[in-house]
């Protein structure tokens, strides 16, 4: 059977319901083609769920981490006890520390016997907070390491030594982009798990002090927060002074903050924050700033001139097929935060490393990530031109007309703007459904494919608090949308022909 070809043939038709995207086995992506479909997956309507192949793998089991998951249950569950598997013991530990802080249930720990994989058991009033701890820490077993550890042979030695050369090549081509030096890149199995090692060692720095969000965040990223250290988070999702009179109003009132979280640009709402504002009020404080440049990532934007760390999901557009997840966290060689950083890091990194098959697969993915991000950002700018004169669209998000100056700010020379925007159509109840249900362009989440994705990103990310996101501008009907590598007279085309429908 042929790998379908998404830039002209997406996964977006009814009959495509619960497909991997991309078609391969360890995608890391699902196609939920019609709006009905989005919700029927949010309310696990077994007319949907049933058809699920895969998907996100930090929300939805991989077959092969499911039949991971079973064996270890089978070899160690004793009565009425679920298992999870963590890639390591230290992993395994925080995750019980958060079982017992959400809902005090016990937990057993046992080792798997392969690579240092950890079994965490635990009965049903604990396994929905364990289930939490791998989404939203994501310290994750990838698809590949499950597979292998489910043969019961050592990872053979030349494996690990390409793994470990691969490693090395991320971590200098991340150095290349960011002007940092590869000691200061730290790699993770998930871009989640990259955002809490360096949330766990601003924590160590300043114990049981809240952290900072400001500008609307990606689900997860204040997920951590709010639930992985004892000070919680304030929420400045809202912030239209650009967080600097937001947050010199917190310090005013006598505050003290383990550290500040924001994204350049946000997700979905694609706002950046006043980073040099930022940077200029904390930095005398000692409040490191941590900023993620998922969207816009290092080739656009020069975040680490103002954010002591950078983290990025290394998942999207740095691999762009779709088929590995991994992040890294960026320190800034001048940062006041470095050193204490670099151990904090350097440790987790241990606790959870990229697994070898994932390095090889994302270092080969990335050799032409420079030549690929400005053919998206011509992309991506021509299509938000299109979409912003439409006489359908009531609203669209995109760098370029959302708080642009503190983007430019950042700009590096032949940046651009990105593949990533929202849009809202008019009359959207009513509209909306239609156009995602009519757009041939694949539909599942994630974003910084090769191809085009589009989702209806509210209702994928913020079901359970659609008030709360409405609150804070992200409406109910609003569709995310990535542009890829398609020509793009034909991606205007297809949503031309969407927004007739």
């Amino acid at each position: 059977m042929f790998e379908r070809q998404l830039l002209t043939d997406p996964l977006c038709r009814p009959e495509d319901l619960g497909l991997p995207i991309p078609d391969l086995p360890h995608a890391v992506s699902v196609c939920l083609p019609t709006w009905a479909d989005v919700i029927g997956y949010e309310e696990r309507d077994p007319r949907v769920m049933e058809k699920l192949v895969c998907g996100y793998p930090r929300f939805v089991r991989h077959p092969e981490v499911v039949s991971l998951c079973e064996a270890a249950e089978s070899e160690f569950a004793r009565k009425d006890e679920r298992a999870l598997v963590f890639p390591s013991l230290a992993a395994a530990w925080r995750a019980v520390d958060h079982v017992k802080r959400q809902s005090g249930a016990s937990c057993r720990l046992e080792s798997y016997g392969w690579e240092g994989l950890s079994v965490l058991l635990t009965g049903p009033g604990g396994y929905e907070a364990a289930w939490k701890a791998w989404q939203h820490g994501g310290e994750i077993v990838s698809s590949r390491q499950a597979e292998c550890a489910l043969t019961d042979e050592p990872l053979p030695d030349d494996l690990a030594t390409l793994g470990d050369a691969a490693r090395e090549r991320v971590r200098t081509r991340m150095g290349l982009l960011t002007g940092e030096s590869p000691d200061d890149v730290f790699l993770f199995p998930s871009g989640m798990a990259a955002i809490a090692a360096v949330h766990r060692a601003a924590l160590a720095r300043k114990p049981g002090l809240p952290t900072v969000q400001i500008e609307f965040p990606y689900v997860d990223a204040l997920k951590v927060q709010q639930h992985f250290g004892p000070g919680g988070a304030v929420d400045l999702s809202l912030a239209p002074q650009g967080g600097v009179r937001e947050m010199a109003d917190l310090l005013a009132a006598g505050g003290d903050y383990a550290a500040v979280f924001s994204e350049a640009p946000s997700n979905p709402l694609l706002r950046t924050a006043d980073l040099a504002g930022l940077r200029d009020l904390l930095e005398p404080r000692g409040i490191p700033l941590i900023v993620d440049d998922t969207v816009a990532t290092a080739a656009n934007l020069d975040v680490l001139r103002c954010a002591d760390a950078v983290t990025t999901s290394l998942t999207k557009l740095f691999s762009g097929i779709g088929d590995v997840m991994a992040g890294a966290v960026v320190l800034r060689a001048d940062s006041p935060h470095r050193e204490a950083f670099r151990e904090s890091l350097a440790a987790a990194e241990r606790d959870a490393p990229l697994f070898a098959l994932d390095a090889i697969i994302l270092e080969r993915n990335s050799r032409d990530f420079p030549e690929r991000v400005p053919m998206i950002n011509e992309r991506g700018e021509a299509v938000y031109d299109f979409l912003l004169s439409h006489p359908r669209v009531e609203r669209i998000w995109y760098p370029k007309g959302e708080t642009p100056e503190h983007y430019e700010a950042l700009l590096k020379p032949g940046g651009g703007y990105g593949g990533l925007m929202s849009v809202l159509l008019k009359d959207a109840p009513r509209t909306a459904p239609a156009f995602y249900d009519a757009l041939r362009i694949s539909k599942g989440p994630s974003l910084g494919t090769n191809y085009s994705l589009a989702c209806p990103y509210t209702l994928l990310a913020h079901y359970g608090e659609l008030d709360w996101a409405a609150k804070c501008g992200v409406d109910a009907h609003l569709v995310r949308l990535w542009v890829g590598l398609e020509p793009e007279n034909d991606l205007i085309g297809r949503l031309e022909a969407a927004l007739e429908a």
